[in-house]
């Protein structure tokens, strides 16, 4: 996620890119560009009232359904207070977005440039969804469009792991005093190009200095209209470190370590949907239409369980 929606700046280095090259960026245009598709495609389908499996949760052996959701505004909770709900307003390092930044349509729930819903609240304690687990194989999905095709439009689809908290709960033995490790795994980004956009993220370091590998050229250049229904998915499999993402069922692109670190392994995830704005110069509304999300059945040889792990130690 890029710093426009962070209160933090942070100063990045460039990363290191010598690692697994990219998959086709995308197999055809119709499959990206909001044509139908055999799969979660961009046809008007709802894939919030759909519990067929994704090929993308099929790959990595992720059968469990563990989220099917229509999102609805008497959902999100604007109070600050509620404990458990599918969605809070805002995120940890953020303060609550208005009210008057969401609206219902019959078909999703509509965010107004500045809004964002996160299934964790914003003092980073879980919600009624079910946090990812990075020990695990999973795949999740999100349905949305854009009220235009501006390039100024920043919408956004994303995973931060709940370690990653003002508690410093991303902090890992025998890493130094206050250094933090984690994982963030970008969907999809708008405004980067005329295709999709995705990334995945090692972040690590003491704040504010922290250094950031990615990895390479993440942006589909197939052009992508966002006014219709895009269904953006991503599957991450433990015992590689490997993610691929989807668009409209077709895989685009995958990448792995050192982008995707292992401390992914003992990381939970959470979802969130941001309506952003790269200069504040177009207006503009996300609609997200639903979401899906997809565990496998066991934590994969090889791989480090959170629960037999050190604990975070935050200090």
């Amino acid at each position: 996620m890029r710093t426009q929606i962070h209160n933090r700046t942070t100063p990045q280095t460039k990363a290191p890119t010598a690692w697994l090259a990219l998959a086709a960026v995308c197999l055809a245009a119709p499959a990206c560009g909001g044509g139908s598709s055999s799969s979660s495609g961009a046809s008007g389908q709802m894939i919030c009232t759909d519990s067929s499996t994704p090929p993308g949760a099929a790959q990595v052996g992720a059968h469990q359904l563990v989220i099917l959701d229509c999102p609805k505004i008497e959902d999100v909770d604007f109070t600050g207070r509620a404990e458990i709900r599918k969605y809070y307003n805002g995120l940890y390092f953020t303060q609550p977005r208005s009210r008057s930044l969401y609206e219902q349509a019959p078909d999703g729930l509509i965010l107004k440039r500045g809004g964002v819903v996160a299934t964790v609240k914003m003092t980073s304690y879980p919600g009624q969804f079910p946090l990812l687990s990075g020990a695990r194989p999973f795949y999740i999905e999100a349905q949305t469009t854009t009220s235009s095709n501006h390039p100024d439009n920043f919408p956004a689809i994303w995973l931060l792991p709940i370690e990653h908290n003002l508690r410093l709960e991303d902090v890992y033995p025998p890493d130094p005093k206050r250094f933090e490790r984690w994982f963030e795994l970008d969907i999809d980004e708008g405004g980067f190009g005329p295709g999709s956009h995705h990334t995945a993220i090692s972040w690590s370091g003491i704040h504010p200095n922290y250094r950031k590998i990615q990895n390479p050229n993440p942006t589909s250049k197939v052009p992508l209209d966002r006014t219709q229904p895009n269904v953006f998915g991503v599957s991450y499999d433990p015992a590689t470190l490997t993610v691929r993402w989807w668009v409209n069922g077709q895989q685009v692109l995958e990448a792995g370590p050192p982008a995707v670190p292992e401390v992914a392994r003992r990381q939970n995830f959470y979802l969130i949907v941001s309506a952003q704005s790269h200069r504040n110069i177009s207006d503009y509304h996300m609609k997200f239409m639903g979401v899906r999300a997809y565990v496998g059945s066991a934590a994969r040889a090889g791989t480090a369980d959170p629960i037999d792990s050190p604990p975070p130690k935050g200090q």
